[in-house]
């Protein structure tokens, strides 16, 4: 029987950004765009992060602004790592975007490569 992607990986929602100075300097930014007439949208507040269940290795981030998108992120993905086999979730989430780090947005098609 063919073991599915959740023996192999897991997904969880960390904070935003890499360290606290860029996490502070999101937000600082986000509110200087507000006060100037802006949404605030590029602010990342929480990360959907893929890792390697022998090494804890971060293969995947998907940065959100709110934790409202974020967990319908980690719900998708906790979704197929129970759901296909580790060769098609790799294919599907981590070779599509070249396991790199993915703004999710509301423009264009919903995620750009930074």
């Amino acid at each position: 029987m063919t073991e599915m992607a959740a023996a192999h990986y897991t997904a969880a929602m960390e904070e935003g950004g890499d360290d606290a100075f860029e996490r502070a300097f999101r937000f600082v930014g986000g509110v200087l765009t507000q006060v100037f007439g802006g949404s605030g949208a590029d602010v990342v507040g929480v990360s959907v992060v893929v890792r390697r269940r022998g090494d804890e290795e971060e293969v995947l981030r998907i940065d959100a602004v709110n934790a409202e998108d974020g967990d319908q992120i980690l719900q998708a993905i906790q979704t197929d790592l129970d759901t296909y086999p580790e060769d098609e979730f790799v294919t599907y989430w981590l070779d599509q975007v070249k396991g790199g780090r993915h703004v999710a947005g509301r423009d264009g098609d919903g995620t750009r490569l930074d």
